[in-house]
């Protein structure tokens, strides 16, 4: 048996979005450009923050994800495109440099009804929630599974990303994983919070055991999606619009 550490942490409210109706539900750093990119459930759009310390400069950009939780930037046949788990839809909304848009289907693949649901039989199927990038593969948090996956992707005939092997690893804690942030520079351990349990675990993606658990406090935020900047993690509420900072 391995020993996991757990540590209390405490919380920072940074700002909150401009957006009027603005649930943000997914996000992500992109210090490249010094962007945080945040992924609104309520009509699907991509808002994005520029100088996310400083300025903070918002716009939105209408991707139609269907309810979308997490958010990615990544590169694919040599250029960047942003990524957006579209939760109650089974695809991923990918949008290219010039704005094109389009949908990957992953029916079958990280779907289901969670298991916090109130109609567990009937009630709506929902797909992959935070989304990472390791270089190679990408990686997703699926509350129906309580796992988190790791999908092969290989170009289709239009040269387009497709989903063409996975495999997972399921949690040690909770039903309702959402956000994940790689924790080390190597991207053997990840972080992923469970919104229900208003915790943060680290987890060995290689042999899935957790690692490390934070606990946040009672009346903080509820944490949703999750990205690292300068080391730390930041979190989105989606039902105040708030982004938050973890302290530990």
């Amino acid at each position: 048996m391995h020993h996991v550490q757990v540590r209390r942490a405490e919380v920072e409210v940074l700002f909150t979005l401009e957006k009027v109706g603005a649930k943000p539900n997914g996000l992500q750093y992109d210090g490249a450009t010094d962007r945080l990119l945040v992924a609104d459930q309520t009509d699907g759009a991509l808002i994005t923050v520029q100088d996310p310390r400083g300025a903070r400069q918002q716009s939105s950009f209408a991707a139609g994800s269907t309810g979308p939780s997490g958010v990615i930037v990544m590169p694919w046949n040599g250029a960047l495109v942003t990524i957006m788990s579209g939760t109650h839809a089974p695809d991923l909304t990918v949008i290219e440099a010039d704005d094109t848009v389009y949908h990957i289907d992953h029916r079958g693949v990280g779907t289901g009804i969670v298991g916090f649901s109130r109609e567990p039989v009937t009630g709506q199927h929902t797909g992959f929630h935070g989304l990472e990038w390791d270089g190679k593969d990408l990686w997703a948090s699926s509350p129906p599974g309580r796992a988190i996956f790791r999908l092969q992707l290989q170009p289709d005939a239009q040269g387009r990303p497709s989903i063409t092997g996975c495999s997972w690893f399921r949690l040690a804690f909770g039903d309702r994983p959402h956000g994940l942030a790689w924790a080390d520079a190597a991207r053997r351990t990840v972080w992923c919070n469970d919104t229900t349990l208003n915790t943060i675990y680290r987890y060995d993606v290689v042999t899935g055991d957790c690692l490390e658990i934070l606990v946040l406090p009672a009346d903080a935020p509820f944490s949703h999606g999750m990205t690292m900047v300068d080391g730390q993690l930041w979190y989105c509420e989606d039902t105040t619009a708030k982004i938050c900072r973890v302290l530990r």
